[in-house]
């Protein structure tokens, strides 16, 4: 025989066999009851689901791609009304067992359900069931179930719900252990999800059962590995990790709006979370974000749908730089006050208590040392509260408030500030660069109103400042009182430059409707006494002061001063560079004194 026909007979033997199988596939249905078929197939979703159900559609029997059975309706809940509904039910079936007549579901495809999760104090409710298996030595082996193009509405305590769509999701038992991977899309964003428990049937009798969970959007990526208990209401334990390129886009994602228009960048959190009803806790919290690190302990709680966030960190060093950007005290001329409008409405969503404690923090140009503070929201009012810090080489302690109220938003700031360098302080808060010394401040300000610029029309309160055994740079007073001293008419163009050395400079103010009164103001040092009053104007950030320059003859041993030259002077002008000239009329009565002093002396 040849090589050729060895080849025909072994094709057409398997082209044989080949129909053969089919034919005894193509005739399987007909020898299988439907009432067979049915019995397996609520034994299997018995097995996977642990209720009863009712089949109520015809079942459609097919071969490919593999043996399936295909249902119209099936309802769960006995004859209450059913939170589950699903466009179709598949179920595939195991070829093996079926050539020899028996059935069985080797999983279930629900191909565009819809579903309902209830969570509440006594557990978790799937599509109307509760989450535990027939505890039976005896059942089929449990099929895997797959949901295809689902929709899902998950309902919380409080009346809370959220909706899940594109579900695609398989849930697979191993042993007693329920393990689920899928995605979906929640608020426009898809989400992938792996799921474990470990055993659902000690979770449903409200036993502790280990839990494994992890979420991955493109916002924010999250895993939690612990236990799950459902006693008085869900409860958990375990390691938490979350991370996210920004925090800015997860917290939108939430529905929750940052209160700064700058920051919440990257974060990476890890920590040993507790879950109960009431809220979640962090200990051993290890957080970064926007760079800064920082480590301690949170928790977040609800209060009549108000979430609260309270908690302790400790930092080496922060930088709340850019928590500024966006917002800033200056208008687009970098002189005037900010027109635009202020909106505290961020703040009314949440509270917080939180306590920081720092080696360094950074603000923009400003650096504070070993600071402990508190930060407060409680309805719509952010407090910061330093108990202690360094800055400008003193000692701050002092509280800044701003919230809500009928004009806009409302600012209180009350500070205590000692034994600072006074030309980087003043330069840093007000602008004023011309004095050097050791200083104390002593604030104590408020003020309402839409804008930057609207609050400084609105300032009231008070303020006292004292420097010591430091100079007044600019201009030397003495020198120029000796050069009016000799000739009074000799012009002020050449009075800037040099420096006023003196032992004590204070200032006490006065501030009503933006406008600071000079109360007291005297700088002194054993050649010069200088006094000042007058208003300066907080919106219009100038100067409107008068004073008196007095040269001061040292006394004689056991003899008072003496005042050898007194010369009033004006201070006029913008805060940055304000202009100082002698009185006028006061040069011009010192010019013509010597006149007459000479003819009275010339009469007989």
């Amino acid at each position: 025989m040849s090589v050729f026909r060895r080849i025909q007979r072994l094709a057409l033997g398997a082209l044989l066999l080949i129909l053969v199988f089919a034919g005894v596939l193509f005739a399987l249905p007909y020898f299988v009851p439907e009432r067979d078929i049915r019995t397996a197939l609520t034994q299997s979703l018995q097995a996977a689901t642990g209720t009863d159900p009712r089949i109520e559609g015809e079942a459609h029997f097919t071969l490919l791609p593999r043996p399936a059975i295909r249902l119209d309706g099936v309802r769960f809940g006995g004859t209450e009304p059913s939170v589950f509904s699903a466009g179709s039910l598949r179920a595939t079936i195991r070829l093996l067992p079926l050539i020899f007549g028996q059935v069985e579901i080797a999983s279930l495809v629900f191909e565009r359900p819809r579903l309902l999760v209830e969570i509440g104090n006594d557990g978790v409710k799937l599509v109307g069931l509760p989450l535990r298996l027939m505890d039976n030595s005896a059942e089929p082996a449990r099929p895997d179930i797959r949901i295809v193009d689902g929709i899902a509405e998950l309902r919380g305590t409080g009346g809370r719900s959220e909706s899940l769509s594109a579900l695609e999701w398989t849930f697979a038992w191993h042993g007693a252990d329920l393990a689920a991977k899928g995605s979906f899309q929640w608020r426009n964003a898809p989400v992938n999800a792996t799921l474990l428990i470990a055993d659902p049937n000690r979770l449903a009798d409200g036993n502790r059962s280990p839990f494994r969970l992890k979420l991955e959007a493109e916002p924010l990526r999250v895993s939690f590995e612990g236990g799950l208990a459902f006693r008085r209401g869900f409860q958990a334990e375990g390691a938490l990790a979350a991370e996210s390129n920004s925090l800015r886009a997860a917290l939108a994602w939430g529905g929750i709006e940052p209160p700064t228009t700058g920051g919440f960048g990257p974060l990476a959190l890890k920590a040993q979370a507790t879950f109960t009803p009431a809220g979640l806790a962090l200990s051993g919290l290890t957080v970064e974000l926007d760079g800064n690190r920082a480590q301690g302990g949170l928790t977040l709680t609800r209060d009549s749908d108000r979430p609260l966030v309270q908690g302790t960190l400790a930092s080496e060093t922060a930088d709340f730089s850019r928590y500024a950007s966006g917002f800033s005290m200056r208008g687009a001329d970098g002189r005037n006050w900010n027109e635009a409008p202020i909106d505290v409405g961020a703040l009314e969503g949440f509270d917080l208590d939180l306590r920081l404690s720092a080696g360094r923090i950074l603000f923009n140009k400003t650096e504070l040392e070993r600071v402990a503070m508190a930060a407060a929201v409680r309805a719509g009012r952010f407090t910061l509260s330093v108990g202690e810090a360094q800055i400008f080489g003193g000692t701050l302690h002092g509280t800044a408030a701003i919230g809500p109220s009928p004009t806009g938003a409302k600012i209180k700031l009350e500070a205590n500030l000692k034994d600072f360098d006074a030309e980087r302080g003043l330069g840093e808060l007000a602008g004023i660069r011309r004095l050097e010394g050791s200083g104390s401040l002593a604030l104590l300000l408020s003020g309402s109103g839409t804008s930057v610029s609207a609050i400084a029309r609105d300032l009231h309160g008070q303020a006292n400042l004292l420097v010591q055994n430091g100079s007044f740079n600019g201009l030397n007073v003495e020198q120029a009182l000796r050069r009016f001293e000799r000739s009074p008419l000799s012009g002020t163009a050449d009075l800037r430059g040099g420096r006023t050395p003196f032992d004590r400079f204070a200032a006490k103010l006065q501030v009503t409707e933006g406008n600071a009164s000079v109360q007291e103001a005297e700088m002194q040092n054993a050649l010069l006494h200088i006094t000042l009053s007058g208003l300066a104007s907080i919106p219009r950030r100038d100067l409107d002061l008068r004073g008196n320059a007095s040269l001061i003859r040292p006394a004689a041993s056991g003899d008072a001063d003496a005042v050898t030259f007194n010369l009033p002077f004006l201070v006029r002008g913008s805060w940055d560079d304000p202009t100082l000239v002698p009185d006028p009329s006061a040069l011009i009565r010192r010019s013509e004194a010597p006149t007459l002093l000479n003819i009275s002396g010339s009469m007989p």
